[in-house]
């Protein structure tokens, strides 16, 4: 099955390290079609944002990356890359569940527990994004122990349901497919509103952490560049980039 418009080929192994890794290792050396997705039954070694990682469960998950190769944004636009990964996975777990929101930068929560990570990877040449690994990690059937990971859930501890991974595979990438359509075609506003909308504790108070400061702020949204956009007690706005801020807890 090929869902939607993108020719999706679609590439299983047993194992693997990593898929972010592996993809990379195939732009490295032969000429990859965009829609190349590569998934492991079991990943290794997952990676997430900054130095954190990825755990897979038993081939239970879904844990895959996809090739894209969006030449028409510029690196400034970069963030849009995530902002869809993040609106395709929430539109995919709309199907089974409610609740879901994006906690920026590149979390996917329910509730107040993660059900998915996005590592994104790009390449850039000529001022424009040659090509994009978008890694995804999704728990699905995996039963998540609360004192192994207290902070993560997966679809099938909230619907008590076990899920065909191949069909959510391809129901994913169907929405993965219709929101990199619009963003092909310049829809780039729709996109962020749609993004600003789902993000975790929009307009809500939370404890963050910078430069060993502790304070709490309200989220705002996010700017142009992906920035998260936060407004402090006494008025201030400030923007902080990836790595810059951490979000501690909801604020009491």
């Amino acid at each position: 099955m090929h869902p939607g418009n993108t020719d999706w080929i679609i590439q299983t192994y047993p194992v693997l390290e990593s898929t972010n890794d592996f993809c990379r290792g195939l732009l490295d050396n032969e000429d990859v079609n965009e829609g190349t997705v590569v998934r492991a039954v079991i990943q290794r070694k997952g990676r997430g944002q900054g130095n954190n990682s990825w755990y897979g469960g038993k081939g239970e998950n879904l844990t895959f990356s996809i090739i894209l190769r969006p030449r028409f944004l510029s690196p400034a636009n970069q963030f849009m890359l995530s902002m869809l990964a993040s609106l395709a996975i929430s539109r995919f777990l709309d199907i089974y569940t409610s609740g879901v929101r994006i906690k920026w930068p590149n979390d996917i929560f329910a509730g107040d527990k993660k059900i998915a990570g996005i590592l994104i990877e790009n390449s850039v040449m000529n001022n424009r994004i040659e090509s994009s690994v978008v890694g995804i990690g999704l728990n699905i059937n995996q039963e998540l122990p609360g004192s192994h990971l207290p902070g993560a859930v997966s679809l099938r501890q909230l619907t008590g349901s076990i899920f065909d991974l191949d069909e959510c595979l391809d129901l994913l990438l169907l929405k993965v497919d219709r929101l990199y359509a619009m963003l092909s075609e310049g829809r780039d506003e729709i996109i962020k509103q749609m993004y600003k909308e789902r993000l975790y504790l929009l307009d809500s108070e939370g404890v963050y952490r910078s430069e060993g400061t502790v304070f709490s702020a309200f989220l705002r949204g996010v700017d142009n560049m992906g920035r998260l956009v936060l407004e402090k007690t006494d008025g201030e706005k400030i923007c902080y980039s990836m790595q810059e801020v951490e979000f501690i807890r909801p604020a009491d």
